[in-house]
This record gives C-alpha cells, structure tokens and sequence, in this order.
C-alpha cells in the first residue's frame, strides 16, 4: 500500500513519541481551558474520552475491514479462510493510519470544546449530539468543498451525499464517545456544582 511506510513510522520510537505528544497536548489544553475548575475535575473525564473514542475507532475500522474483504469473498477474489486472516491486521493498520487526522481533531477541537462546555456548565447530552452534528457537517463541508477529482466536480450532489455516509461512521463512533466519555466521567463535579 501506499502508506505502508507511514505505517512503519509510527510503529517505530520517533512515531510512537509523536503519537504520545500528540495525546499529551491536549491534557496540557486541558488544564488550560479548565483553569481554575481543574482542581475539582482532573484528567479523568479526558483519559476515559480518549479510551472510548480509542475503542470507537477499532470499531470502525474493523468493520470498514471486514465489509472491504466480505466484498472480496463476495466477489470470488479471496476465500473465506483469508478474510479473517487478513481483517484482525487491517484493522490495526486502519487504526494506526487513522491517528494521523484523529488525534488532531480530537486534541485541537474536541479537547478545548469539552472542557469549555464543562467549565461552563454547559456539558449536557443535548450539547453533545449538537456538537457531534456541527463536527460532521462541518467536516463533510470542508471535504466537500475540495473536489479531488473530475467525478466530484461533475457530480456534487452525490460527492456531498458519498462525504456524508464516509465521515458519519467516523464521527458517529469517535467523537460521539469521546464526549460522552467526558459527560459521564465528570458527573460527580456536575453534581456538586448544580
């Protein structure tokens, strides 16, 4: 594959210290946001965000794995025996590539708007699914808008209709459970403070 040696990289010591700093930063935005609040609601509710958002992106990318090469059994192009050697080793490699534009957008946006919603007192299930709604609309504009080749130029209504079922498993499982990672962690300060 074309990014087998991305791959690599990030599996090796500089990779995986980048992938740590890029989980790193947003405790540090964390601690910023939540300034003074801090005190009262720590890392907890950013450390089970990132485990759930973690174990949502597995989900995606093993299904996304095994829909690929189900289409392949389907399609006499791999035996049934094969799939399930190959699937369990694309996920991982699905995952991994994935980080490069997951651990971005869930430090540089999901991290400061949780914790901004929390210090405001504003994190509730009804927030949530609006800012999970606006993240996917907006991503799938940003896509959208940057037509990679003559097929999106010459059919936009079903670029923005193909933009949209892509990115909705993405974000529906990543950034869905990352919030509400940070809305059940942080129940007790919630608590406290109504």
């Amino acid at each position: 594959m074309a990014l087998d040696w991305l791959f690599y990289w990030m599996t090796q010591p500089l990779g995986l210290a980048a992938v740590a700093f890029a989980v790193a930063l947003p405790f540090i935005v964390w601690r910023l946001v939540l300034g003074q609040t801090f005190r009262h609601i720590g890392f907890k509710p950013l450390a089970a965000a990132y485990a759930l958002a973690a174990l949502g992106l597995l989900v995606v990318n093993f299904v996304s794995s095994h829909i690929e090469f189900s289409a392949r059994v389907a399609d006499n192009r791999l035996q049934e025996a094969q799939r399930w050697a190959i699937v369990p080793g694309w996920t991982i490699y699905g995952t991994v590539i994935s980080l490069l534009y997951v651990l971005p957008l869930l430090g540089l946006v999901a991290v400061p708007v949780s914790a901004l919603l929390l210090k405001l007192r504003r994190l509730s299930l009804k927030t949530i699914g609006m800012a999970v709604l606006a993240s996917w609309l907006t991503l799938v504009l940003i896509a959208w808008s940057i037509p990679t080749d003559d097929w999106d130029r010459a059919h936009r209504l079903e670029s923005l209709t193909l933009w949209l079922t892509e990115l909705a498993p993405g974000v529906w499982l990543v950034a869905l459970p990352f919030l509400l990672g940070v809305h059940l962690a942080s129940r007790a300060y919630r608590r406290t403070e109504s």
